[in-house]
């Protein structure tokens, strides 16, 4: 079963976990954690990075 990006949409098998400024906390594709967190939207998640969970 694959999830989708929240941002694109695009289905993965395997998503990133991040703390979105505007979102939460939410599961993005690889492209798109690069992408938000270029732009500073990205919070650190407690406990550690999202690629972990």
């Amino acid at each position: 079963m694959s999830l989708k990006c929240v941002i694109c949409g695009k289905e993965e098998y395997s998503l990133l976990r991040a703390n979105h400024k505007e979102l939460g906390i939410i599961k993005l594709c690889v492209e798109c954690w690069s992408g938000e967190q270029s732009k500073n939207k990205l919070l650190p998640l407690e406990g550690g990075c999202g690629c972990c969970r």
